[in-house]
């Protein structure tokens, strides 16, 4: 069986199966979420636990003038998404790094769109996570946090068995839109409530002069 941990810091061979897996499994969801981008074209992208890469390919066609950074806190994971981005980075569209949400390597407001595919439920202290990455979100930018499940009563049982054999700690909607908001953005909820899919989209006021 597949150690708990690899699914929040994949490493060796096993993660990298772990690696190629989720990107597979989370390309429909992820462009369900980014369906919902919608806000003009962003000049700067950062994808947080970009994993294997794949959410970065998909914004760079649908935002072919932007720069990509993608970080995650698995080397693992780093390789694999250069890899899976090496055409964009040799051509300067992307750059991936080695990180971690609780200290985001960025000054403040420096992208205008700022995603999270699938990673939030293994974040540390879930709320200061949150307010670091949107202090990297420029005024009139966009934050999108993705997840394939939210605390639903017709899928408990799933959601309980992710939680146990993945380590994936959900939280209610209403939580997140909170630590959101409470991090300076408004926020927009959207469900497929068919696939128990969830994003948030939490936009920063521009600041008037």
């Amino acid at each position: 069986m597949t150690r708990i941990t690899q699914y929040g810091k994949p490493e060796g061979e096993e993660g990298r199966e772990v690696i190629r897996s989720m990107n597979r499994h989370h390309r429909k969801l992820s462009e369900w979420a980014l369906s919902h981008i919608t806000d003009g074209e962003p000049s700067r992208i950062l994808d947080i636990g970009c994993g294997g890469g794949m959410q970065m390919s998909l914004m760079a066609d649908m935002f072919p003038k932007a720069y990509i950074t993608g970080l995650d806190h698995s080397p693992e994971s780093v390789t694999a998404a250069s890899e899976t981005n090496s055409d964009l980075m040799a051509s300067g569209r992307c750059g991936v790094m080695e990180g971690s949400v609780e200290r985001l390597p960025f000054g403040d407001g420096q992208f205008n769109l700022v995603t999270a595919f699938e990673t939030y439920f293994f974040w540390p202290n879930l709320e200061d996570s949150i307010a670091e990455a949107c202090r990297t979100v420029a005024p009139g930018g966009t934050i999108l946090i993705v997840s394939e499940s939210y605390p639903n009563l017709f899928f408990r049982r799933i959601n309980e068995r992710n939680r146990r054999l993945y380590g994936v700690n959900v939280v209610e909607n209403h939580q997140m839109k909170a630590m959101l908001e409470a991090a300076g953005m408004s926020v927009e909820t959207k469900t497929k409530k068919l696939r128990n899919w969830v994003c948030f989209i939490g936009r920063k006021a521009v600041i008037s002069s």
